[in-house]
């Protein structure tokens, strides 16, 4: 009996011992409060080390919430040199670390990686008055390694070396422009290189001059003394057209071939006393033109790829749909005349590409505006809007609307579009504030970038509309200033 009861002892310590090696982190019990509830937590203690050092000291310990780990988003990441900012106006978190910028809206399963939106398999929240972010996520979002130790329950963090990655990745933009520079000088080499990258004449086995990459979706011209002074660009994105002139002809008949890919349907070129390429879109298009291996290539490229910063500028109503009327103003036309304004001082700026959503009296439809913003995959949105109140000549004064904040990931949001306009319109027409409002309009609820609708000023008020009819280039002025102001403030992300 005796010796029964020693052996069940010692098989109770080595239980006993075991246990105390594998479960040795105390349990958390605590209260937390998010979604305006509060929700009882009682979890095994979780860790979180940075290169194998533990953090400690946190005010808000890391938790398990829906089986991923979330953490306090300053005190975790700026012990691994990160830059973390808390924009309370929208409920972001704004991590920074070397040339990357991660965005976390609050309750919201999408963040936002260098603009790109990335979805992620838990929410962040606000709990306890705390930012918690989720810790793999953003971790692996700037390229850092995370290893669990299910034993520990620490999640170690392991970071990059930045300079390093730089100094490889410019070396290798060095290579990669001498090599693409480097000039061929016989017809055997050029036609090498051409039917290595999959190219091909686009009229005969004979043609010299034009050749088509139709895996790349490229074209290219055979350089034959030709200068950038021979080439004209016409970006007719409104007709679904984007046309290349060469101050020369190139080949004797006129041809058309189908690339058929994501950005170009079809593409003719017409030959007289020039040579016309027009490519016909699948979608709006920008144009890389570089010399290549002896050949003038000539790459269709999503426009974000081209310009740095980019507007896209909606003239309300047009066509069919004239909008108000009165005191010697039509909405659609007035409205017409301030976004040329702006598009002129725009484009004589030349820092900021613009794309307007009708270049004339036509037809376009409320979501095809928003669309067309989306697919260009633009900085900003600004619609331009005539306000009007049926029997009531004393309203006046000018207000602008915001809907979703669409922060591609600088902090700028539609909030900030839309009072930087107004804040802009006031002070130069002198017009009466009406506060930036809220609205569901169809091109502020599709849009994806951040947008703004503008109503400049009543045409029912016989002092507004004098205000608006003398002053269609103060209005350009205006939106102008307020566009160059955000981007100083707000640089986008490319």
């Amino acid at each position: 009996m005796n010796r029964f009861k020693f052996i069940i002892i010692s098989i109770i310590t080595i239980l006993l011992l075991n246990t105390s090696i594998y479960a040795g982190n105390k349990y958390i019990n605590i209260t937390l409060t998010y979604d305006y509830q509060k929700h009882n937590y009682n979890a095994e203690e979780v860790f979180v080390a940075i290169n194998g050092e533990k953090i400690t000291d946190l005010t808000m310990p890391p938790i398990i919430l829906n089986d991923y780990t979330l953490v306090p988003a300053r005190e975790v990441f700026e012990s691994m040199g990160a830059k973390v900012e808390w924009k309370k106006d929208v409920e972001q978190v704004f991590v920074t670390y070397g040339s990357t910028l991660v965005v976390i809206p609050i309750n919201s399963d999408k963040a936002y990686v260098n603009g790109q939106a990335k979805k992620m398999d838990t929410k962040a929240k606000i709990i306890n008055n705390k930012t918690m972010i989720p810790l793999r996520f953003v971790s692996s979002a700037l390229d850092f390694k995370i290893e669990w130790d299910s034993k520990t329950r620490i999640a170690n963090i392991i970071t990059k070396d930045i300079e390093t990655t730089t100094v490889q990745t410019t070396v290798t933009t060095e290579q990669t422009t001498e090599t693409t520079t480097a000039m061929l000088t016989t017809k055997a080499e050029v036609t090498t290189v051409l039917t290595t990258i999959k190219a091909q004449p686009v009229t005969s086995a004979n043609n010299e001059y034009i050749w088509y990459d139709y895996d790349n979706d490229a074209l290219y011209i055979k350089n034959t003394g030709l200068a950038l002074s021979d080439i004209s660009e016409q970006d007719s994105y409104n007709e679904g057209k984007y046309i290349i002139t060469i101050n020369k002809k190139l080949q004797t008949s006129n041809t058309a071939f189908t690339p058929e890919s994501d950005y170009v349907k079809s593409c003719t070129v017409s030959v007289g006393n020039k040579t016309t390429i027009t490519f016909n879109e699948n979608r709006i298009i920008a144009m890389d033109i570089r010399n290549v291996n002896g050949y003038i290539c000539f790459k269709p490229i999503p426009p974000k790829e081209k310009y740095n910063k980019i507007v896209i500028v909606d003239a309300g109503h047009g066509g069919s749909q004239p909008g108000a009327m009165g005191n010697d103003i039509i909405e659609k036309d007035i409205t017409l005349a301030m976004a040329n304004s702006l598009k002129s001082k725009l484009d004589s700026d030349g820092r900021v590409k613009c794309y307007m959503t009708r270049p004339d009296d036509r037809d376009v439809g409320l979501e095809e505006r928003a669309e067309m913003a989306n697919d260009i995959g633009g900085d900003m949105f600004i619609s331009i809007h005539i306000n009007s109140v049926e029997n009531n000549t004393e309203a006046n004064g000018t207000e602008t609307y915001s809907l979703y904040p669409n922060d591609l990931g600088n902090g700028l949001t539609s909030y900030a579009v839309a009072e930087e306009m107004l804040d802009r319109l006031i002070a130069k027409l002198g017009t009466s504030n009406r506060k930036v409002k809220s609205n569901t309009y169809v091109v502020l609820k599709v849009n994806k970038i951040p947008a703004a609708l503008c109503e400049i000023g009543f045409l029912t008020n016989e002092n507004d509309a004098e205000i608006m009819k003398n002053g269609v280039d103060k209005v350009g002025q205006a939106l102008y200033d307020g566009i160059i102001n955000l981007f100083n403030e707000y640089p986008s992300v490319r």
